[in-house]
């Protein structure tokens, strides 16, 4: 029996041909532009979830696992596990094969290795492509991470409600997040004050959800700032500023990207919108296991997972209360007319 195989396979067939063989030359010398091509291809999604790895396998079975339990409301999704190797260019193979051998039930899946290390900074700044596709949500969860079932709706619903604010930098999905002022004595922020989000001018890393413009100002500055060996991004009154200086006099500065973006926050006086339910619970908690930041493992959840939509979770104002860098309440701007 003869097979009959159209043109357009054929020319599909070549095309993929010659666009693997330029990866591979791309793979070899220059990363950046590698990364761009890994995502030239894709199709247009309404979200994708970016997953960062290393070498934690149970973990990433953990996050993976919660992400097939939550409520995508038939939207188109595409969920990618990013992995990163070791110094010396190797791959945690129990990591691999965990993440190759996942099914997501909810659309598209990937598994994409770094073809080099890249440490932390790499995996949250080179991982998403701000300009594939300007509708769609991106959000980064770290492997240690478990997603709410419902932390797409709240996405969506935030996404919606504050992206064409210029002074909101993105979305976090932390329930609990700690006080970043040198002043404070509390250590985490509690404001309740009937709302379901707030403002806070540090970004929340356990799970982030960027506002596409302000993520491309961002990248674009960060590009130029790291050219200059010897700036420092400080931030008056930030703890974050001392503990990246404790890093940095340990030659460990490369784990803490966050330092740039909080200073970059600063200095164009953004904000990130927090979650504010009842009794801290999030769109991810987090299980602070041993790796960059924590040494011990703690074993248990770092708030609980918001399981129930209510009328009140869309208690979201136009002008959502903004605190400052102590947790204080600070008035909102005046909007001009």
């Amino acid at each position: 029996m003869k097979v009959r195989v159209s043109r357009a396979y054929l020319l599909l067939t070549l095309m993929l041909g010659v666009t693997g063989i330029l990866a591979s030359v791309i793979y070899l010398y220059n990363y950046e532009a590698y990364i761009k091509l890994v995502n030239i291809f894709t199709h247009q999604f309404d979200l994708r979830v970016i997953v960062i790895a290393f070498d934690r396998a149970h973990s990433v079975l953990r996050l993976l696992e919660s992400l097939n339990r939550a409520d995508y409301e038939n939207d188109n999704v595409k969920l990618e596990v990013w992995l990163d190797r070791s110094i010396n260019g190797t791959v945690d193979q129990l990591t691999a094969q965990t993440a190759r051998e996942f099914q997501f039930r909810h659309g598209a899946y990937d598994v994409i290795v770094h073809p080099r290390h890249v440490g932390i900074y790499g995996q949250w700044l080179s991982t998403w492509n701000p300009n594939i596709n300007p509708l769609e949500i991106a959000v980064i969860l770290e492997d240690d991470l478990e997603v709410s079932p419902l932390f797409y709706r709240y996405l969506k619903l935030v996404h919606l409600k504050y992206d064409h604010d210029p002074e909101i930098n993105g979305f976090a999905l932390q329930g609990l997040s700690i006080h970043h002022g040198v002043k404070t004595r509390q250590r985490f922020i509690n404001y309740r004050d009937g709302q379901c989000v707030y403002l806070y001018p540090v970004l929340g890393t356990w799970g982030f959800s960027p506002s596409r413009k302000n993520w491309v100002r961002f990248l674009d500055w960060y590009a130029e700032a790291r050219k200059t060996p010897d700036f420092k991004p400080d931030v008056p009154g930030n703890v974050a500023t001392s503990w990246y200086n404790v890093l940095l006099a340990q030659g460990k500065s490369n784990t803490m990207w966050s330092i740039w973006h909080i200073h970059f926050a600063w200095k164009h006086n953004e904000y990130t919108l927090y979650p504010n339910f009842k009794d801290h619970q999030g769109l991810t908690t987090n299980w602070m296991e041993p790796g960059l930041h924590y040494k011990a493992n703690r074993s248990r959840q770092s708030n609980p997972l918001l399981k129930t939509w209510k009328p009140e979770c869309e208690n979201m104002p136009a002008l959502p209360a903004r605190l400052d860098i102590d947790g204080n309440f600070s008035s909102p701007p005046i909007l001009n007319s």
